[in-house]
């Protein structure tokens, strides 16, 4: 976009004279002699030496018009990061996510977001679903991937998924041995009920502090009464299966990564309506500024979960 400024004082410079600039503007030679005289009195200088002909530009002149040379510029190319911004050849996008989700949920849509948009820049900030809820209210991150009974009020959350919370045993356990058939089931995606005395014995692998798999299992104890021995406590679920298989502890595993599970020899088990289904949504903070790109993503996420 043309510097107004430039347009009218570049008109004299360029004719050569007073008239020829106000042909060229379709200005009367009064109205155009008042708006330069009005700008030199704004910047208290002489624009133009009038004692020749045609008007020669002072020195005050010629770095006043430099310096609008570069205010053009710049708002030029203002102009265009913003055009760039709304057709994404530009932008960031910061999201908070757990390793797990991340690896699972993520992955498949910033795949689809790189290829649509190469140019934006993405950016994964990973924590506990805790942390990454933080991220958002501090404005840290753009959204955040997290367990919707988590979200705060303070933000606005969309449900993109839900899984079922499962017991992971591994296959030397003694109930998985005596229930051989529960790997037949596993593998037609059947989950059989088991009751939670059965492993008053054994200890858990469970999830750090602000994770939600955490509260599920201090939920297991109080509700059976029983004090479940906790055996290694671990950042990420991803872990978890390892862990498993390696007969450290039974674990509380999302039928996200069951088929993983059942790759590796283990054995899964329902909890029936112990637990409620885990939820996740994706949430970002009320009210906050969404740049192009963000709306971009959350509108991709939208379809590739189908809502």
């Amino acid at each position: 976009m043309r510097n107004k400024i430039l347009y009218h004082l570049d008109a004299i410079i360029e004719s050569g004279s007073l008239v020829g600039a106000c042909r060229r503007l379709f200005l009367s030679q009064p109205a155009l002699t008042q708006y330069v005289k009005r700008l030199e009195k704004e910047y208290e200088i002489s624009i133009f030496d009038r004692t020749v002909s045609p008007w020669k530009l002072t020195d005050e002149g010629r770095f006043f018009i430099e310096t609008q040379r570069k205010i053009e510029s710049l708002d030029n190319e203002c102009r265009q990061y913003f055009a760039d911004r709304r057709q994404l050849k530009t932008g960031h996008v910061k999201i908070g996510s757990t390793a797990y989700r991340s690896s699972t949920l993520l992955n498949p849509v910033l795949s689809t977001f790189r290829s649509l948009y190469p140019q934006v820049s993405l950016k994964i900030e990973e924590g506990t679903t805790q942390e990454i809820i933080e991220l958002v209210e501090a404005g840290r991150v753009d959204c955040s991937v997290v367990i919707s009974s988590m979200v705060p009020n303070t933000q606005s959350s969309i449900k993109i998924y839900s899984e079922k919370v499962l017991i992971g045993l591994s296959k030397n356990h003694p109930f998985s041995r005596l229930h051989p058939e529960t790997q037949q089931d596993n593998a037609r995606g059947l989950f059989p009920r088991l009751n939670l005395y059965e492993l008053k014995e054994t200890p858990f692998i469970i999830m750090k502090k602000g994770q939600k798999f955490n509260e599920y299992f201090y939920t297991l104890c109080a509700k059976y009464g029983l004090p479940f021995s906790v055996a290694l406590e671990t950042q990420s679920i991803l872990t978890v299966p390892n862990l498993v298989v390696a007969d450290v502890g039974a674990a509380l595993i999302p039928s996200t990564i069951a088929s993983d599970c059942i790759k590796e020899g283990i054995h899964l088990f329902s909890v029936g309506e112990d637990l409620p289904s885990n939820d996740v949504s994706i949430s970002w903070k009320k009210d906050r500024y969404q740049s192009y790109a963000v709306k971009e993503f959350l509108k991709l996420v939208k379809s590739e979960f189908k809502i």
